[in-house]
């Protein structure tokens, strides 16, 4: 009366292969990831600054014509 129940034996090929596939997929991202921060940020060009500030463009003045009360 006293009987345990039948159990499946264990696929060892299967789990290996699903830790495997997982560790890959976790090392391809790592590559993937390492040499976008291992390169400096790239500088922006420098442009002459020849007016600083506030500037009126063309399409500040349409707003300004459709804001007029």
């Amino acid at each position: 009366m006293n009987r345990k129940p039948e159990t499946k034996p264990v696929d060892a090929a299967r789990r290996g292969f699903l830790r495997k596939a997982g560790l890959a997929s976790g090392a391809a991202a790592a590559a993937v990831a390492t040499p976008a921060l291992a390169q400096p940020a790239a500088e922006p060009a420098s442009q002459p600054e020849t007016q600083r500030g506030y500037r009126e463009t063309e399409h500040v003045r349409a707003y300004y014509d459709t804001a007029r009360i």
